[in-house]
């Protein structure tokens, strides 16, 4: 008996060929609402990052949702948690990509890019080593605070340790991580915001996490540290991060997500002179997708062997 994988959006055809050749598979591409409702109501697994409540509801055969992505949030419908459905994510395949986009707006910061690229658009030498000084700085002795130690805050960690960095980090638990140098839990978060020169925000999407990082949080931090945000928009609250660039109380922000994607032209965001704001594209890679079909080839093979998926999303957690 073959299974029916609806897949919910456009792939190459060198993907489809992988998906397609696993024993027992039978897939359909549904990358419109009206055909995936049409093809979702007899189908008992299906690859997408995001439904309507409507094919929720639509979904009666439904056991099991991959999603390409690691965020879930657009897929965890009540229809779908009632109907037992099991959601999976592609959790692994972005600390490489991440870790090293993290890097290079921490490097923006430190070493002053913006200012640079700027005075090359506009063709001007600005001396500024050894007279006059204005130095630009190195992240040797420089504290590193990670707020989520996932795979991709423990790469984070171990880069930040190459570059000579003190490393502390938040997590629910204080077991050990490598390369941390301190673990604290998240009622100790101020010690973290305190003492951090970069803060690196890493965390999942739950309702734990929804303006993690507001006015007073903000205001903990030191006036010369900066605030990287790779996890989603709401993490922050956008409006007392406006605030406190304008105002001074952190030296600057990069944020590669936003509340509102993509980000309208009319956002205050984008008048900050000491805020980096790069496009939700920490996670991309030219192996994004070998990397997320994958790991749906591998979890297709253990669904039709009745064994255990990997990366099964915690209803309660959200992650």
């Amino acid at each position: 008996m073959m299974i029916k994988v609806v897949i919910a959006f456009p792939l190459d055809d060198e993907y489809l060929h992988r998906i397609g050749g696993v024993d027992g598979v039978r897939y359909v591409v549904a990358d419109d609402e009206d055909s995936l409702i049409r093809e979702i109501e007899d189908a008992e697994v299906l690859f997408a990052y995001r439904i309507s409540e409507k094919v929720a509801e639509k979904a009666e055969r439904l056991k099991w949702i991959q999603s390409p992505f690691v965020g879930v949030d657009s897929l965890m419908h009540e229809a779908i948690r009632e109907k037992g459905v099991v959601i999976t994510c592609s959790r692994g395949i972005h600390y490489s990509q991440a870790s090293d986009h993290t890097f290079a707006l921490i490097l923006a910061f430190a070493r002053k890019l913006p200012e640079l690229f700027m005075d090359q658009k506009n063709r001007v030498w600005k001396v500024r080593h050894p007279i006059p000084f204005h130095p630009l700085d190195e992240l040797a002795g420089k504290t590193l605070g990670i707020i989520g130690l996932g795979s991709i805050g423990r790469e984070i960690a171990r880069k930040g340790k190459c570059f000579g960095m003190k490393v502390i980090g938040i997590r629910k638990t204080r077991k050990d991580v490598e390369w941390v140098d301190e673990i604290h839990t998240p009622e100790n978060l101020d010690l973290v915001l305190q003492n951090s020169d970069y803060l690196v925000l890493c965390v999942p999407a739950t309702a734990e996490t929804t303006n993690l990082i507001g006015e007073r949080e903000l205001k903990k931090m030191k006036n010369s540290a900066y605030l990287i945000n790779i996890a989603r928009g709401d993490v922050v609250d956008e409006k007392a991060l406006i605030r406190a660039l304008r105002e001074k109380w952190i030296a600057g922000a990069a944020i590669d997500v936003t509340v509102e994607e993509p980000l309208p032209s009319g956002s205050p965001l984008w008048e900050l002179d000491n805020l980096i704001i790069t496009p939700h594209v920490a996670g991309s890679s030219p192996y994004y997708w070998d990397r997320a079909v994958e790991i749906f080839v591998e979890n297709l093979k253990r669904f039709i062997r009745g064994e255990e998926l990997v990366n099964v999303v915690d209803w309660e957690r959200g992650y």
